[in-house]
């Protein structure tokens, strides 16, 4: 492996450790209302961002793809965050990973050519989903949230893949859509917020700290980075790694143990989903 390749493959699995701990810090804030911390990670990502300018000059006039990748990137935001905070965080990080089989999706609905290890690869995954969302355990008396918050996983996998097909078209608009994102997320989400009883203490305004510098702005720094030294298909493939991590931090700070159909449905769900990716 030559330099530039480790460097690559390093930010891509940094940025992947990154996204693996999402889950946690939104498990660690179910306190509060789900609208409350919406609100809360896209005002104190936009505060942090607001920021950079003055380091890294990296903002540019936004173009009309930009408008349209932030929208899409608010949308994913949004449901990644409600999908966790009603559902297995484990269970939510493996659906929100399979974006590569809702692209091949796409793809052969745009009618474009789709390999046969593909369509093999989009079947493996659709099984793997499967075993996930019917072996659940329903003990606990929460099935009904935990479909809606898996139902959102699955949504934001749709819109991350739709992000991703725009993405070739963003050449240098990275931090304008990450704030496009942050600000049209905070717009939609204020509505929806209870008023000043439900704002977050001390300890909370940490988590929400971490959230938005160490899962939110950072791999959206780090990944495109990455894409810069290897492909974007390897990037994506190293990213698959992303439920691993959200596994290993669920059972360290959480106390989760992996379920039977995480166990079963894992290994379908990311083989899958990478015999979809182009070669």
């Amino acid at each position: 492996m030559n330099r530039r390749t480790a460097q690559g493959t390093t930010l891509a699995l940094l940025a992947s450790v990154q996204w693996g701990a999402t889950g946690i810090w939104v498990a660690l804030l179910r306190d509060l209302p789900t609208g409350t911390t919406l609100v809360f990670r896209f005002l104190t990502a936009a505060l942090l961002l607001a920021a950079l300018p003055a380091i890294t000059r990296g903002y540019k006039a936004p173009t009309r793809q930009a408008a349209y990748a932030g929208a899409l990137l608010a949308a994913y935001y949004i449901l990644a965050t409600i999908g966790f905070y009603l559902s297995n965080v484990v269970s939510v990080s493996l659906l929100v990973s399979t974006s590569p089989f809702f692209v091949m999706l796409l793809r052969a609905l745009r009618r474009e050519r789709v390999a046969p290890r593909e369509l093999a690869g989009g079947l493996l995954a659709f099984v793997g989903v499967t075993v996930v969302l019917m072996l659940a355990d329903q003990s606990t008396g929460t099935g009904e949230s935990e479909l809606i918050g898996n139902l959102c996983g699955l949504g934001a996998a749709l819109t991350m893949a739709l992000y991703s097909m725009a993405g070739t078209r963003l050449q240098g608009q990275g931090w304008s859509v990450v704030l496009i994102s942050c600000v049209l997320g905070l717009l939609v989400c204020v509505p929806f917020a209870p008023g000043a009883e439900a704002m977050p203490d001390r300890h909370q305004w940490a988590l929400f700290l971490g959230l938005a510098a160490f899962s939110t702005l950072a791999p959206g720094y780090l990944y495109p980075l990455a894409c810069q030294h290897i492909t974007p298909t390897a990037a994506t493939t190293v990213r698959l790694s992303t439920p691993f991590f959200t596994a290993l931090f669920a059972f360290l700070v959480l106390g989760e143990a992996l379920g039977i159909n995480h166990l079963l449905g894992a290994p379908l769900v990311l083989l899958g989903v990478y015999l979809t990716l182009p070669r």
